[in-house]
């Protein structure tokens, strides 16, 4: 089975990292598989390059950029069977290459939901031109059922959808570096707790929110340290914010993320939209507990009190204060986090959800 997927780029956001488990693991199986990226590569890009995957970016300048976009549109010439897209720009794009190669078109969704259960908001003409392509659409496979209403409500024909976990292998979160290195590196001293935030530094990912959560927690727990792994928008900002507080580090973006887990006691994820997020399931893997809010999957992989704790929106500071007051008991809870994501988020099972939904696609 030829599959083709189309990406805005492959950078470490959580949706890139899952593709980059997917796609080499449909490969293994026998697939022929190849990547489009339209806008830009990425480090994921390289990696998989190196994999084995074909791979072409085309550097897309805009709707009127002509010349990439036929270029984009000649990878019809290879003949998918299936096309598989993930967001706006890549789903039109996506949609004309099917089209032309006779091809299936699925549509992978990562959209976060907010708290009230909508997809974060698109631009008007984004939302107009996704309500054009939506009928069209083979199936849809969305990474939680909490996104099937309301992907419903964009025009996607409800019985197209499909929610397939997402998973990780063992190899996904494989440690290349001893934690008391890695520790001293982040200039992390004996005995205090570690708390990372692993995110694009975007306002919906609730950077600044574990910022002042850190800062208030380690009032009560002193020993409370916060690191803040990733790039975006808002770096600057937070540059200027983590200034201000003591016991708070932001690191940029970083390709060592098993690493900085496994040096850590905590994961904290304190979102105003998710979709499943891959540091949530990464965090379980290694046995570290996770403090997160109540959006998108994100209970469906973290049990509150059972492999983490669920809060209300501006109650990060108590939750991590407590785990920092009781490193046995968080301890416990990564514990029981790593028996549950070996059970419901393994690569294996994803990777089955995904050959089963795109070879029933094909053949119909």
């Amino acid at each position: 089975m030829r599959l083709l997927f189309v990406a805005p780029d492959m950078h470490r956001g959580g949706a890139e990292r899952q593709w980059a488990t997917l796609i080499p693991a449909l490969a293994a199986r026998g697939a022929e598989v190849r990547l489009l990226c339209l806008n830009d590569e990425g480090p994921l890009f390289a990696d998989l390059s190196a994999a084995g995957v074909p791979a072409t970016c085309v550097h897309l300048g805009g709707r009127a950029d002509a010349r990439a976009l036929r270029r984009a549109l000649a990878e019809a010439e290879g003949r998918p069977a299936v096309v598989v897209t993930r967001g706006v720009s890549p789903q039109l794009v996506g949609e004309a290459i099917a089209r032309r190669a006779g091809a299936a078109h699925v549509l992978n969704e990562h959209t976060p939901l907010t708290a009230d259960g909508e997809l974060l908001a698109l631009r008007p003409h984004q939302l107009t031109l996704t309500r054009l392509v939506a009928p069209r659409v083979d199936r849809v496979i969305a990474v939680t059922e909490r996104q099937a209403e309301p992907l419903g409500r964009r025009g996607y024909r409800r019985e197209r959808i499909l929610a397939v976990p997402n998973g990780l292998f063992d190899a996904d979160v494989r440690v290349r570096a001893e934690r008391a290195a890695t520790r001293r590196e982040l200039g992390l001293a004996d005995g205090e707790f570690a708390v990372l935030c692993l995110a694009n530094l975007r306002p919906e990912k609730g950077a600044e929110a574990f910022v002042e959560a850190v800062s208030r927690a380690r009032e009560q727990v002193p020993r409370l340290r916060g690191l803040l792994a990733g790039d975006g928008p808002q770096r600057d900002e937070l540059e200027r914010l983590v200034a201000e507080r003591e016991g708070v580090r932001l690191l940029g973006s970083r390709g060592d993320a098993p690493d900085l887990l496994a040096a850590c006691d905590a994961l904290c994820l304190l979102s105003e939209a998710e979709a499943l997020p891959m540091s949530i399931l990464e965090a379980m893997a290694l046995g570290r507990p996770v403090v997160t809010t109540d959006v998108g999957g994100t209970t469906d992989a973290v049990a509150h009190a059972e492999t983490g704790l669920v809060v209300a929106p501006g109650a990060g500071a108590g939750a991590l204060a407590r785990l920092a007051a009781q490193p046995e008991w968080a301890r416990q809870l990564g514990e029981r986090g790593r028996a549950r994501q070996l059970e419901r988020f393994s690569g294996e099972a994803m990777v089955e959800g995904y050959a089963n939904a795109l070879a029933e696609v094909a053949r119909r």
